[in-house]
């Protein structure tokens, strides 16, 4: 059942590629990306946002990294008033990735969801 759940959330992210863009857009994500994440697909996963711009990854509750993040309509390259980027920085290996927001707890869903914009990969996170 939880593969059909990821499934169908793919789908709707491929859908709103083409046309979400059209729809109002979410206005709090700043807010509701703060908390616990764990990835849909692998539960030893733990992303932890706060509200100073801090970014804990864990796997297997054991902390794997530390990034500082930002939200904002523009991220390398990538710029789009009418979509948010999230925007991690590691000051270890002097690495900044950007992923493309499609939803952070929108409606109250509890699901995180957003796009490599490298690699184009979707991953999907439940709110803990």
């Amino acid at each position: 059942m939880k593969s059909v759940k990821y499934i169908f959330i793919i789908l709707i992210n491929l859908f709103c590629l083409n046309s979400c863009h059209g729809q109002a857009l979410q206005e709090n994500v700043d807010q509701e990306i703060i908390g616990t994440w764990i990835a849909e697909d692998d539960p030893k996963v733990k992303l932890i946002f706060s509200s100073n711009g801090e970014l804990k990854d864990y796997y297997n509750n054991e902390l794997t990294d530390t990034y500082d993040y930002s939200i904002s309509h523009e991220c390398g390259s990538e710029s789009d008033t009418n979509a948010w980027f999230l925007k991690t920085s590691n000051k270890a290996v002097l690495e900044i990735r950007c992923y493309e927001i499609y939803g952070v707890n929108d409606n109250n869903d509890k699901v995180l969801s957003i796009r490599d914009m490298r690699t184009g990969k979707t991953f999907i996170y439940n709110k803990q």
